[in-house]
């Protein structure tokens, strides 16, 4: 654990969601379920210090593009300089309630994945249902959303349909790593 996840932890425990950061065993399933067979665009919501966001830069392309939407400005400072020599990866200081305005601002509508850690479970109902509302309004029809929950309440949720699941029992904690599509639901 690096000392900033641990003054971010202290700071706004509620925010940052997790007391370790990922183990290299979840990232690694996690950027597996991304294709990059082509060039795609992939954000990820609330990376931290970027354990995931490591992982998936080194499995993509050239053409790729990574966004990285942070709310915590400590933690967005940490990715800009970690970053600052890849063209492929763009840092946003933003809320992910704002997502698809994000997006449609850097021209990165219907992103192929939308990646997050968020804790979801833990955050209030009404706030919960206004991020994930605002991912699905950011997603296409093709696009995939990949989140590594505890539970699989989310596989259960209106405006998604489970794509796929499994569980990382390599973290701590261990943790459900789940692959949703937009719902029917959600395109009305």
């Amino acid at each position: 654990m690096s000392l900033l996840f641990f003054k971010r932890l202290l700071a706004n425990p509620i925010q940052v969601g997790y007391l370790v950061p990922s183990s290299p065993f979840l990232t690694r399933q996690t950027a597996k379920r991304i294709d990059f067979s082509k060039p795609r665009v992939v954000v990820e919501l609330g990376p931290g210090e970027g354990c995931h966001t490591r992982q998936i830069a080194r499995r993509m392309d050239a053409a790729s593009k990574l966004i990285l939407v942070e709310l915590d400005g400590h933690f967005v400072e940490h990715l800009e300089k970690q970053f600052a020599n890849d063209e492929r990866v763009t840092v946003v200081h933003a809320d992910a309630l704002y997502l698809p305005e994000t997006l449609g601002n850097l021209g990165c509508a219907d992103p192929d994945y939308i990646v997050s850690g968020i804790p979801f479970t833990i955050m209030e109902r009404q706030q919960r249902e206004q991020l994930l509302s605002s991912i699905a309004r950011a997603m296409g029809p093709d696009s995939v959303f990949i989140t590594y929950q505890f539970s699989l309440q989310l596989s259960e949720h209106e405006l998604f349909d489970l794509k796929r699941s499994a569980h990382c029992l390599f973290n701590v904690p261990p943790l459900n790593v789940i692959e949703l599509k937009k719902s029917l639901f959600a395109m009305q």
